[in-house]
């Protein structure tokens, strides 16, 4: 072997060594970028200060994740937070954000040894609040006996995982009772709507009402019904078989029937 291919053998096996050395910095500085640290407050800080930290969250189907579907929504983030102090797993769940903020699905939260502290659904309200559905549903209803009774206002859908569908709604009527002249009738009721049916019960500061027919994917209502009222003998009355048009205006597409889509 010549003194010429020696020296490029040498120069040959350092420029591999330097490529193995500068591999292995780039990837330990790789792995510090993606790692985020916190104090004891959950405000970001550096690493020598931090009693908490975070891999870089990697995105994961949102039916893999939770077991459904979000609309608009493909993936989610996997959070995963940890005890600077031994590594210990801190936290873990899914969020539609990558700062960690929209938590989404099944969370939990961990001890330094490895027990559950606590665990929470966030598809399900926190314990002991209460969460009014949203968007509220806009509905117009027209029924008419003798006489015709105009009534708008919202609703809200207080069951609409599944196609069974329980609304709540609160309104404002007006019919034109007697002579011609207008009376003001507030509306309160319940509808279920299941399948193609629904059943409706509601009053009104004068009457009682039940209502019962079919519902094309709960955007039209129509139905037939008795009004009762509570004193026949004050107007404005509102008695007898009724014939009833109901429509649902909202964005909430889980108001409606799957066959709308979701």
């Amino acid at each position: 072997m010549t003194a010429t291919t020696c020296l490029f053998s040498l120069a040959k096996t350092k420029n591999i060594h330097y490529l193995v050395i500068l591999f292995l910095f780039s990837s330990k500085l790789s792995a510090q970028n993606d790692t985020i640290y916190f104090n004891s407050e959950w405000k970001t800080t550096v690493k020598d200060s931090a009693i908490y930290y975070r891999l870089k969250p990697v995105k994961i189907k949102t039916r893999k994740a939770i077991g459904r579907k979000i609309p608009y929504i493909d993936s989610l983030y996997v959070i995963k937070d940890y005890y600077v102090k031994n590594n210990a797993l801190q936290f873990e769940g899914y969020t539609k954000d990558v700062e960690g903020n929209d938590n989404v699905g099944k969370a939990k939260w961990f001890k330094e040894d490895g027990t559950v502290l606590y665990s929470r659904d966030f598809n399900k309200p926190a314990p002991g609040t209460f969460r009014v559905p949203s968007p509220p549903i806009t509905y117009i209803n027209y029924s008419i006996t003798d006489k015709s009774l105009l009534t708008a206002g919202y609703e809200f859908c207080l069951d609409c995982k599944t196609n069974n569908k329980l609304f709540l709604g609160i309104g404002y009527g007006v019919t034109n009772s007697y002579n011609g002249q207008y009376y003001s009738l507030p509306d309160l009721h319940l509808s279920q709507n299941i399948s193609i049916l629904f059943a409706k019960i509601g009053t009104t500061h004068k009457n009682g009402y039940i209502m019962g027919g079919l519902s094309l994917m709960n955007f039209i209502d129509l139905g037939f019904g008795y009004s009762l009222p509570y004193n026949s003998d004050k107007a404005p009355a509102f008695e007898g078989f009724t014939m009833s048009l109901n429509l649902r205006f909202t964005r909430n597409r889980r108001a409606y029937s799957q066959f709308i889509g979701y």
